[in-house]
């Protein structure tokens, strides 16, 4: 995992309590695993830049909150894992891993798939990056597009593609492919080509209006990394099966179910509020080995998940 020097103290602290928590207690002590061994790369902090009104040639952000030369420390985007995760990626490839998937702890459609592990290996493939057709919801994250190398690619909504430029995509009647941020690496592939993936991964501004102020934010976008492979796949999934983000308040209460039978419910959104809800259900009940009971979320025993 990737934690920045902002929270890793609290994750690391949050990891130590949760082979002791009542979902997982007894599957930590069947198989042994201990959270704590989790391998851990801090991702440093950068300084936030100048926003597009102070001109083309940035500077150092240094009036957060108003105050006079105060600057704003700023993570570097989740791109930079190839760099800050550059050991973690080697060590595994040394000790025999061969395929390593990368994801966001926010997405709780984020799981191992076997079908997509199985195409990866037997095409040969340095890497296969998940994409589903975009819902009014998906608004922040990358879509598939042909570069100027007339090679599919991942660009970023706002910081590489205007969003109104989507939006007209959208209105001529193409269907837009929005990437559910989970990619499968070849650890063989990976190992070969990281010092070049670190050195060319393009850095993006994004622009930042928010409490501390308005500024620009240096990122790296982990996806635009397929425009740098010789042999990438795009696998088209299911979203509300890979993909339930969580990244937005009233999208996680939208895919928890939450007052769906309510008359007030906007109907607009009912539909994709049930899909979610049922993409969210059936994730539970299957691959996190949970069920239902009275309206809570339990663990199924040993037995129920024919451990062996």
């Amino acid at each position: 995992q990737m934690t920045s020097a902002g929270n890793n103290d609290a994750i690391s602290a949050a990891l130590c309590t949760y082979t002791d928590r009542p979902l997982l207690r007894d599957l930590a002590r069947e198989t042994g695993f201990d959270c704590r061994s989790v391998r851990t790369a801090v991702q440093p902090l950068l300084a936030a830049y100048t926003d597009a009104e102070a001109g083309k040639e940035k500077r150092v952000f240094d009036r957060a909150h108003g105050e006079e030369r105060r600057p704003l420390a700023m993570p570097g985007g989740h791109g930079q894992n190839f760099h800050v995760l550059k050991d973690v990626y080697r060590s595994l490839y040394r000790e025999g891993y061969r395929f390593a998937y990368l994801g966001n702890i926010d997405n709780l459609g984020f799981t191992v798939d076997p079908v997509s592990l199985a195409i990866c290996g037997l095409r040969g493939a340095d890497a296969a990056f998940e994409f589903s057709f975009r819902t009014p919801i998906d608004v922040k994250g990358g879509i598939l597009v042909e570069n100027s190398h007339g090679r599919l690619d991942c660009r970023d909504l706002g910081p590489a593609v205007p969003f109104e430029e989507m939006l007209e995509a959208e209105r001529s009647g193409r269907r837009i492919l929005f990437n559910c941020a989970i990619g499968l690496f070849s650890l063989a592939s990976l190992d070969k080509n990281l010092d070049r993936i670190i050195d060319t991964l393009p850095v993006r501004f994004s622009e930042q209006d928010k409490k501390a102020g308005r500024y620009a934010q240096a990122e790296q976008i982990t996806w635009e990394v397929m425009g740098l492979l010789s042999h990438p796949l795009v696998l088209g999934v299911a979203k509300f099966e890979r993909f339930l983000a969580v990244k937005v308040l009233v999208e996680g209460l939208m895919t928890s179910g939450l007052r769906l039978a309510d008359p007030g419910f906007p109907a607009k959104l009912r539909p994709l509020a049930d899909s979610l809800h049922h993409g969210l259900v059936k994730k539970l009940s299957t691959e996190y080995g949970l069920k239902e009971i009275n309206g809570r979320w339990e663990p199924k025993t040993l037995e129920e998940l024919d451990i062996t």
